[in-house]
């Protein structure tokens, strides 16, 4: 299932019924499981998609999450924004911890792209989104995203960096931390994540990532898969899907960056301001 707020929100609406944009009836959607608070400004390229719909606070309104890549400029995955419309969503920069206060939120998004390939079956291939704020963000410092080869950074032994806002339960019942949450993910083989999951991963297209106890899970979906190198922080990967959370046997699945389709795509629709 997705890694975002949608299957809560399909769960609200049809008692438990199938989740939101259809996700298959055997994910589970992401959620950072393991991990610890993060300090404050520590990923200050790190933003929250704001569902203006949902609630009345900040917290009540993350629906994903996505990364800032220029002041104008936001990454995420197709599936947190699929179907929507500018005016449905906010984007939220600049914050660790979301406010619970009751608060209105106008949209800033002038436009949102999906990107052509996306596929909203089993494989979710191309899970890459873009987002155009209608204005920059104030003091941004956008992630760099690695759109050069990375084969030599995708070995057994790396650990990765997942952050996001999503659930910390790894129970039946969810929790959704206020405060930006951070955990460390071993990189897992394409070999080995290929026989959890099976014919439903295309070799190439996606980095797996995590172990048993520690993984992105529901509301983190869009985040980053981050790698800390000389040139600062460096996002890899995008929050895409996974069977349950932090799962002996099933780590996370996550949309590469540098993988062609995603690079064409980012390349021809970015607009670097």
């Amino acid at each position: 299932m997705y890694r975002s707020t949608s299957a809560v929100l399909a769960g609200l609406l049809l008692a438990f019924a199938a989740p939101a944009f259809a996700a298959p009836e055997s994910r589970e959607a992401p959620r950072i499981i393991g991990g610890e608070d993060a300090q404050t400004g520590q990923y200050p390229f790190m933003v929250s998609i704001q569902r203006l719909s949902m609630g009345d606070s900040d917290h009540g309104r993350h629906w994903c999450g996505a990364t800032l890549i220029s002041p104008s400029w936001v990454l995420t995955a197709s599936h947190c924004v699929q179907g929507d419309r500018p005016a449905d969503l906010a984007v939220l920069g600049g914050v660790t911890t979301l406010s619970s206060d009751p608060a209105a939120r106008a949209s800033n998004v002038k436009a949102i792209h999906v990107h052509p390939a996306y596929n909203s079956g089993n494989s979710l291939e191309h899970d890459v989104a873009l987002i155009q704020l209608s204005a920059p963000l104030a003091d941004a410092q956008p992630v760099t995203l690695r759109l050069r080869p990375d084969a030599s950074y995708l070995k057994p032994g790396r650990d990765f960096t997942v952050i996001g806002w999503g659930d910390i339960d790894i129970s039946e019942d969810r929790r959704y931390p206020t405060r930006l949450q951070t955990v460390q993910v071993p990189f897992v083989p394409f070999a080995e994540c290929q026989q959890a999951y099976g014919g439903e991963l295309s070799r190439g297209k996606v980095i797996c990532a995590g172990r048993e106890g520690m993984d992105s899970c529901q509301g983190d979906s869009g985040g980053p898969l981050l790698l800390k190198l000389r040139e600062g922080w460096t996002q890899f990967g995008v929050v895409s899907w996974g069977e349950g959370c932090a799962l002996a046997g099933y780590p996370g699945v996550y949309a590469r960056i540098a993988e062609k389709h995603a690079v064409d795509f980012i390349e021809a629709v970015w607009q670097k301001d």
